[in-house]
């Protein structure tokens, strides 16, 4: 933006009752205000002098929604990493596979062992199935 034309919004909004002070950039192209007050309060009065429309910003999306998407990109990285030869569930059930042979080397067979061991095999095999 201009520098000219930045100082003139500057100028124009320092004319804003609630504000306290008004600092123009011009090599960065921003504005700071410090205001007294709701920052509704001042929205509002920027928005009625047709200085700015003053948008929100929208809600944040859902947390499986972003947990989905993350899982996602965990399992793109690990393959283009391993050049398509693991993917995040087979990488789990071998990590369930490791805490079996732990767990039989512990002696605790018929407990933690096979129902980590269950686990894996129906992790592989629920590739089968699609």
């Amino acid at each position: 933006m201009d520098a000219g034309v930045l100082n003139a919004l500057g100028d124009t909004i320092a004319m804003v009752p609630c504000l306290t002070r008004v600092l123009v950039r011009p090599n960065t192209g921003s504005m700071m205000l410090k205001f007294a007050g709701h920052p509704d309060a001042l929205f509002k009065a920027i928005s009625a002098q047709g200085l700015a429309t003053i948008r929100h910003p929208a809600p944040p999306p859902p947390i499986g929604q972003v947990a989905r998407l993350g899982i996602m990109r965990a399992d793109m990285a690990l393959k283009d990493r391993t050049r398509n030869t693991l993917d995040l569930n087979s990488t789990m059930a071998l990590l369930l596979f490791a805490a079996a042979v732990v767990q039989i080397g512990r002696g605790q067979i018929a407990g933690p062992a096979t129902t980590l061991a269950t686990a894996a095999l129906s992790m592989l095999d629920r590739d089968r199935v699609k």
